[in-house]
């Protein structure tokens, strides 16, 4: 099969730490261009509308990447399956699993494209948005609640392609789609002065470019995977696997922004100006902290291959050579973000009480950042050997120190205690992830029921 000889990575043979390395590059590259999507959107309102329109996107993102989350869950669990059945090397199951998760992907962009307009409106109010940013929060939204059908065909796609080894193609889809998104952003807000909805309607339209890229790229370059007519239909074995593992997923990344609402709940009662020190300071992490994630995704895919072959000494080493890389490159990037922190800052804002609150946010997640980085290589392992309940209890104990602490610091330090929450919500979380993984019973859950059992 001409599609795994020159498209997939076989990671049930080599050095962990080389092969989690040279996966993860061009997924950090990748995700980094991803990120441009919302960061740029955030750089062109801050700089060239002003601090109110910053703080109405910064508004808007959190109850965005709530169903953003829940789709990338169910898309996780897709990749899961997927990743098993290439590491068993059974070719039929890929091709059933892949028609599998046309469907869902379908279905899902549908079905969160209507909950996103009907709860547009609701999430703000609950979030007490700024009332003199609430109209632009709500107008930035419809419009991405509109692109999530583009949104979830991208991450559908990617998700499969990155399952079998390739994180090439989609680098290039989002390489192209993040520089038409800067030009459309620019073309909108700059030229036309659309504001707020004309950098929605940039990035909608760069997700449907790339998700497009993606579909092309699989049917022309693997043909092994070329539906025929009558084939694109549900395989009931994988579509439970899927929802077995991506239903918890999706639970689990939408409590994780259940927390952050809390959070931002916390921080819009303190105004405008420290909501948007907040806004600059998330998407400055977002850059800063784009390899960790990537990481924590290569390392997922390397053990799910090898779970599904059932090398779980390998496992292991995947395991130990992810979390050597993840702190590696959290005390590199913790100094950077120590040294440059107004110049970072400052890509987003050149307002002087923004920049000072927002230094301060930026200071706290600098150190604690390996807490990060740990979690991402702790959740995808879990998740990726088909344990995901755990990844609920660690997504619950973030929800239980952002929900809470937020208020409590804050009643006593003011809005200078609620940046601390979030360090303390990754520290309960990752202390789930270490204990469930010393435990031993990650290697007896979750076996894939549709593939081959081994010897």
């Amino acid at each position: 099969m001409a599609f795994f000889k020159q498209q997939a990575t076989d990671m049930t043979k080599g050095n962990p730490a080389k092969m989690i390395m040279i996966f993860a590059v061009p997924l950090f590259i990748g995700n980094a261009f991803q990120m441009l999507y919302n960061t740029v959107d955030t750089m062109v309102v801050g700089r060239f509308v002003g601090p109110h329109a910053l703080a109405a996107v910064g508004g808007a993102g959190v109850s965005y990447s709530v169903m953003l989350m829940l789709i990338n869950g169910f898309m996780g669990g897709a990749s899961v399956v997927i990743a098993q059945a290439f590491g068993a090397g059974d070719r039929d199951a890929l091709r059933r699993d892949y028609a599998t998760s046309c469907i869902i992907i379908a279905a899902t962009g549908l079905i969160f494209t209507v909950l996103g307009e009907l709860l547009a409106m609701p999430l703000l109010t609950v979030l007490a948005t700024p009332k003199d940013v609430i109209y632009d929060s709500l107008l930035y939204l419809r419009v991405m609640y509109l692109g999530i059908l583009a949104t979830s065909f991208y991450n559908g796609f990617a998700s499969f392609l990155r399952a079998v080894g390739d994180s090439t193609t989609p680098l290039i889809a989002l390489v192209i789609s993040s520089c038409l998104n800067v030009a459309l952003d620019l073309i909108f807000v700059v030229v036309f002065g659309q504001g707020v909805s004309g950098v929605a309607w940039a990035t909608i339209i760069s997700q449907a470019v790339s998700g497009l890229y993606c579909f092309v790229s699989i049917n022309r370059r693997m043909p092994e995977f070329r539906l025929q007519k009558g084939e694109l239909r549900i395989d009931r074995g994988a579509a439970a696997e899927m929802f077995r593992i991506g239903v918890p997923a999706a639970f689990s990344s939408a409590v994780v922004q259940l927390s952050v609402m809390l959070i931002q709940r916390a921080v819009n009662s303190y105004g405008s100006t420290v909501l948007a020190a907040y806004t600059a300071e998330g998407k400055t992490g977002q850059i800063c902290f784009c390899l960790s994630y990537s990481i924590g995704l290569a390392t997922g895919v390397f053990v799910g291959q090898n779970k599904g072959a059932r090398l779980f000494a390998r496992v292991r080493e995947g395991l130990h050579a992810g979390i050597r890389i993840s702190l590696l490159y959290h005390a590199a990037i913790a100094i950077l973000m120590l040294i440059f922190t107004r110049q970072l800052l400052g890509l987003f804002t050149t307002d002087a009480d923004v920049l000072a609150i927002g230094s301060e946010i930026l200071r706290i997640n600098a150190f604690a950042s390996p807490l990060l980085g740990l979690n991402f290589v702790f959740q995808n392992f879990l998740r990726n050997v088909s344990d995901v309940r755990p990844t609920i209890w660690m997504s619950s104990a973030e929800v239980l120190a952002r929900g809470t602490l937020p208020y409590a610091l804050g009643a006593k330090a003011g809005y200078h205690g609620v940046w601390f929450a979030t360090p303390i919500g990754w520290l309960l979380s990752l202390f789930i992830g270490i204990a469930r993984y010393r435990s031993g019973i990650w290697e007896k859950k979750g076996e894939i029921s549709h593939l081959p059992s081994g010897n």
